[in-house]
């Protein structure tokens, strides 16, 4: 593959040195001058009318000043972020324990918190309900229109047929858990109210233009009036997509009635109570295969609670549905996905999109066949892994850079694969065993969100030759920051250190989109690109002047403009100051969108996304026959990502979902109880330490992505997508019996040993 100056190169992280030394500041690090401090006032029934709110108390209270509810809202009262469901301010009636009924503004955080807890609300409770079933079974008091949030369905081929050619049909159910985002960083924004009616947000946050729709729509002013920064964010992982719309639109609010900038910062209890979780799924999967091993036909149902609104699951249940069947040829295919509204605290986007749980479905059911056709889980894979101008479920073709079964092949290679996997069960107290999981992962919003598919740089060159970059998608964590600097100096062939990537912000480029989806990138790269298209002229235009040859005689290359024919060269910063000096544009826009893509909605089929990503884990685990206790103490994970922009940037990320992956898979467990989370904290909700994380062999294949920029695919979500179907499949496997659900406690995994010794 061609070398690059900065593309494929191990770059540090521009934005470490500030966050291990504390020089970042982060939300509640910032000052502000005559701020005022909300705090929510919010349902304590997960279901209910309000009949009175009493602030009798709160009024009280030394330092309280006001209480901001739906009365207060000048524009719309309405948050949802794709369904119109949700209410900013719940009134009069609230679907979950957290429903947001206003909120206590104080002169001190801490008496707004106080101020909170004294507000008296009556409610007149209705009959909740908690679960899919009891939601699919509710004929009245439905929580909106229908208890159904939204359904997605795939046909291909004819399924009948398809189970008629079978030799074997094998069916099994699972579920998968919710799972709390539990980023370092609580929710929390600063509304800060301008001149003319305008305003101001900065939060911590991963979808600026979301915040900027929101709050303009609840303020009733043109979106030109909302300016939003994102402030560095300490974690996000899908949970400061659409929630922070909420959180800004009511800070907002606030500031427009009292005049003064408002800070508005969850506090841990608060933000786990009130905000979005991972989507729980119940699935159930009938698949008939040959003799030898091929899929001939998959008959799928899943189904997801959505909670109280809907938030993302129209898109989680998309993803899913078009995914249900994995990286896996199926002629004959029948996918029905459903979410149904609950009164739990609403479930929206999570890190992998309904992926990981589609895929331990996918996954637990290609061991499971595996096991009943007594063949090799890696063979039989191997046997129905797409490939190269073969069809998707969806009938759409993978016309290059299929590289699903080259990471299956190098993960079981690096792994050390055997067909027995397993040290069978015996009287010592420890067995191990291997388990191995394949995903794909369709980049970007795909066909359900192509409109929203585009985003956007702004390149600016000084006069010093330093050159500013801002874009649209945001830092969150993942290596943004780093990554975009890269393609910058790559696609203007300058030095890296010329370039400062700036806050990502509203006014700075157009709407670019959600930071979701393993968009930044793809979308970043090529919108980079773009930008240097417009840009290069220019330069070659200014440079062939310096250099005294014609514009088709000049190079970049090294931080350097040349003369192919002498020789001759200028450095950058000579060029930019003769830019300057002779009032060339200095400053360009960069712009890219998805292509379009054919998908029949109705049917679930054609091209759900524009590309894919490919990966395969293989996970090591140790059982304790004693405790139940599952340890994994070694990942081999092989991922095909095009082109490969940081290789230490993608280690990282594999290696922080895979840890994320085991956690999901073994610790982590929301509580409730009639809707209150009561695992709210790190004594209760079981997070892994380094101590429960496993070693991670991390493998980068290339095949690159014409589409993508130098080839590039996306990463962030694939690397937990396999993680728990692995550890799954390797438990089962040492056990010597099938798990069906998450998280494989000790407990769980107890019983299944009692019930092969008994």
């Amino acid at each position: 593959m061609k070398k690059y100056s900065y593309i494929g190169t191990a770059q540090n992280r521009i934005d470490a040195a500030g966050k291990v030394t504390g020089e970042t500041k982060f939300l509640a690090d910032l000052p502000v001058r005559e701020a005022v401090f909300a705090a929510p006032v919010y349902a304590s029934v997960p279901y209910g009318r309000v009949l009175s709110v009493d602030l009798t108390k709160a009024r009280k209270y030394t330092g309280y000043l006001d209480f901001i509810s739906a009365e207060d809202i000048p524009g719309v009262n309405e948050v949802g972020v794709i369904l119109q469901d949700q209410p900013l301010f719940a009134r009069p009636v609230v679907r979950y324990v957290g429903d947001t009924i206003g909120l206590i503004i104080a002169d001190t955080a801490t008496a707004a918190l106080n101020c909170a807890r004294q507000v008296k609300i009556d409610c007149e409770p209705y009959r909740p309900v908690f679960t899919i079933e009891d939601s699919k079974q509710m004929t009245e008091g439905f929580l909106h229109d229908s208890n159904l949030a939204c359904e997605h369905r795939v046909e291909k081929g004819d399924i009948a047929r398809g189970f008629e050619l079978a030799d074997h049909i094998i069916e099994a159910s699972f579920s998968t858990p919710a799972q709390e985002h539990y980023y370092l960083e609580p929710q929390g924004c600063i509304a800060v109210p301008e001149p003319g009616g305008k305003i101001s947000i900065i939060a911590s946050l991963q979808c600026p233009f979301y915040v900027q729709k929101a709050v303009g729509r609840v303020l009733g002013i043109p979106y030109a009036h909302v300016r939003v920064e994102q402030a560095p964010t300490g974690g996000a992982f899908g949970g400061k997509e659409d929630v922070p719309s909420e959180v800004c639109a009511r800070a907002a609010v606030a500031a427009r009635k009292i005049g003064k900038p408002v800070q508005l910062i969850y506090t841990r209890n608060d933000d786990i109570q009130l905000t979005s979780k991972r989507h729980p799924f119940t699935m159930q999967y009938k698949v008939g295969v040959t003799k030898a091993g091929k899929l001939v036909a998959a008959q799928i149902l899943l189904e997801q609670n959505s909670g109280a609104y809907a938030t993302l699951s129209s898109v989680v249940s998309y993803r899913a549905s078009v995914q249900a069947m994995g990286p896996y040829v199926v002629p004959n295919v029948s996918i029905l996905s459903r979410s149904y509204y609950t009164n739990l605290p609403p479930n929206g986007a999570f890190r992998g999109f309904g992926s990981p749980q589609a895929t331990f479905g996918h996954e637990r059911m290609m061991d499971i066949i595996a096991r009943r056709l007594q063949m090799d889980p890696v063979e039989l894979r191997l046997k129905n892994i797409i490939r190269e101008n073969e069809e998707t479920v969806t009938g759409q073709k993978i016309s290059h850079g299929a590289g699903a079964a080259e990471t299956l092949k190098r993960a079981r290679d690096a792994a050390g694969w055997n067909s027995s996997g397993t040290s069978r069960l015996s009287s010592d107290r420890y067995v191990t065993a291997l388990g191995v999981a394949t995903c794909h992962y369709g980049n970007c919003l795909g066909a359900a969100g192509w409109s929203l598919d585009g985003s956007a740089v702004h390149l600016s060159l000084l006069r010093d030759g330093s050159i500013t970059v801002a874009f649209g998608l945001v830092e969150m964590g993942q290596g943004a920051l780093t990554a975009v600097a890269q393609m910058t100096a790559e696609a203007l062939a300058v030095d890296i250190a010329r370039i400062t990537v700036l806050p990502t912000s509203t006014d700075q480029v157009p709407d670019s989109g959600p930071s979701v989806a393993s968009r930044n990138i793809v979308m970043t790269g090529q919108a980079i690109l773009n930008a240097a298209q417009k840009l290069r002229p220019i330069l070659r235009t200014a440079a062939a002047r310096l250099l005294d040859c014609e514009e088709s005689e000049v190079s970049f290359a090294g931080d350097r403009a040349s003369n192919t024919l002498t020789g001759a060269h200028i450095g950058f910063t000579e060029l930019a100051d003769f830019l300057y000096l002779n009032n060339y544009p200095m400053s360009t826009t960069g712009w890219w969108h998805v292509p379009s893509l054919k998908f029949d909605a109705a049917k679930g089929a054609g091209e759900a996304y524009f590309t894919y990503s490919y990966a395969t884990h293989v996970a090591k685990v140790r059982v304790d026959k004693l405790t139940g206790l599952v340890k994994v103490e070694k990942f081999w994970a092989a991922h095909d990502v095009g082109r490969a922009v940081n290789p230490a940037g993608i280690e990282g990320q594999v290696e922080g979902g895979v840890t994320q992956g085991i956690g999901w898979a073994l610790t982590e467990q929301l509580v409730f109880d009639e809707g209150r989370v009561i695992s709210p904290n790190l004594s209760t909700y079981l997070l892994p330490t380094a101590a429960d994380s496993a070693e991670v062999d991390t493998a980068i294949l290339e095949f690159p992505e014409p589409e993508g920029p130098w080839g590039a695919r996306g990463i962030g979500e694939p690397a937990i997508i396999p993680v728990a179907a692995a550890i799954a499949n390797a438990v089962s496997r040492a056990v010597g019996k099938q798990f069906y659900q998450l998280p494989l406690t000790p407990e769980s995994v107890l019983s299944a040993l009692s019930s092969i010794s008994g």
